[in-house]
């Protein structure tokens, strides 16, 4: 019986220690400190600073992106974070880049020297900074360039191109650049304008223009630049070691001098930009603008000509320097290969009229119309004039019949009327609509 009392003893106390047990948990999960959330903000900034959220935080510090900008209360001048004033960054959600930049220039606004001093406040480091200002400032100018490359750029496919101003593009560069240091300066301060005040050579040597190049990054466009220069140079000293020796040019020279220019292109210009390059500035497309005067090719058909013939004239100008300096059978070759490439570039209807203008007798035309200020419908009539006076020169010349003081009189004749027929045909001309 004292046993069973015993064990109802302990039973008790061990149901009365488990509830002290239970009411200590329960009033200890009561009595915690609350944790209060802080955020490690700028010591100076004022206390709304201290209420944006980690999130919102870390959206600020994502500068290169540029999916949310930050802005500032207060506009400080540009500079290193130790000259900065106490920044307070308040978010946006509006995106700023190169546009921006732009913008703040038209509407005198301080946008984006706001948004890099807010991503300066959340302690993004200034070499960050700096890559991101860069980046948007090359990219803004990259687009003024590609602007005046397109709007100076010539008809190239044309006999008598409209010339651009090299000096007026130089210069324009040359304006680009400094306002390019400028914002530089403005955005980033003096040591960097300094570091980024690279020798620029826009258009200096050649006038990159067209979509193609005048899209070229700043770094290619000054490559091509200097082997321009470079190319200048070799083709001047081997004119005038030529000249002093009182030695005709070597055409085979020459030649090579131009390969090693192609060469040296070749190596940083895609094949689209090296077309664009040769279709504008080599000695082939110069050669065959020449021959096309009166022909009006449109740029497809230049480009295609081209394309059918430049590889051939290269490659016999390497080795002959010019068709002068083959035998008859290679340059009956050389030109039945030339022309079949023309004429599959062209079509049947414009190779005849291509054949048209390679007619002295039309190149004749062509010269009467242009000294008597005539409009190009003037040039048919006279061409055909002109080989129905050739007709009767020619039979003048083989009449036997006729003593030489007789033929010299009756070609005397044939000229005079020659004449008075040019004019005929130009007032003609002028007088219709």
């Amino acid at each position: 019986m004292r046993d069973k009392n015993l064990l109802q003893l302990f039973l008790g106390l061990n149901v009365a220690l488990a509830g002290c047990f239970v009411i200590f948990l329960f009033l200890s999960s009561h009595r915690q400190p609350k944790i209060a959330v802080t955020s490690f903000a700028n010591a100076n900034a004022s206390p709304k600073t201290n209420a944006a959220t980690p999130q919102s935080t870390s959206t600020v510090a994502s500068a290169s992106n540029h999916s949310a900008a930050a802005t500032l209360t207060t506009n400080g001048p540009a500079g290193t974070n130790s000259q900065l004033p106490a920044l307070t960054p308040v978010l946006t959600q509006k995106r700023v880049g190169a546009d921006q930049i732009d913008a703040d220039a038209r509407d005198k606004t301080d946008h984006y020297l706001a948004y890099l001093n807010s991503l300066r406040a959340v302690g993004c480091p200034e070499d960050k900074v700096r890559y991101v200002a860069l980046a948007d400032i090359n990219e803004l100018f990259g687009k003024k360039r590609l602007k005046e490359a397109e709007k100076h750029d010539p008809q190239w496919w044309r006999s008598e191109p409209e010339l651009s101003v090299a000096g007026a593009l130089q210069q324009k560069g040359r304006s680009l650049e400094e306002e390019r240091r400028e914002l530089i300066y403005k955005y980033l301060g003096a040591d960097a304008a300094e570091a980024e005040k690279g020798e620029a050579l826009l258009w200096s040597n050649v006038q990159l223009t067209g979509p193609v190049l005048g899209s070229l990054p700043p770094e290619t466009h000054n490559a091509v630049q200097e082997i321009c220069g470079r190319s200048i140079d070799r083709h001047q000293g081997a004119m005038w070691a030529r000249f002093n020796e009182g030695q005709p040019l070597n055409q085979v020279e020459m030649a090579k001098l131009r390969e090693h220019t192609r060469s040296d292109l070749r190596k940083i210009l895609n094949a689209e930009a090296m077309e664009e390059f040769l279709l504008r500035y080599s000695h082939n497309a110069h050669q065959l603008r020449s021959e096309l005067r009166g022909f009006e090719p449109t740029p497809d058909e230049f480009r295609k000509m081209f394309r059918s013939i430049d590889a051939l004239e290269h490659q016999l100008q390497l080795e002959y320097g010019s068709p002068d300096a083959l035998s008859q059978q290679q340059r009956e070759r050389f030109q039945a290969q030339r022309d079949a490439g023309i004429r599959e570039a062209l079509g049947p209807k414009r190779y005849q009229d291509y054949l048209l203008v390679k007619d002295p007798l039309y190149r004749q035309a062509q010269t009467m119309a242009t000294q008597y200020g005539a409009p190009p419908k003037a040039i048919m009539p006279i061409y055909q004039m002109a080989k129905a006076n050739e007709t009767r020169r020619q039979k003048i010349l083989n009449d036997s019949t006729l003593t030489p003081q007789q033929k010299n009189e009756a070609l005397n004749a044939v000229n005079m009327e020659q004449m008075r027929s040019v004019q005929q045909i130009v007032a003609d001309a002028r007088n219709q609509p």
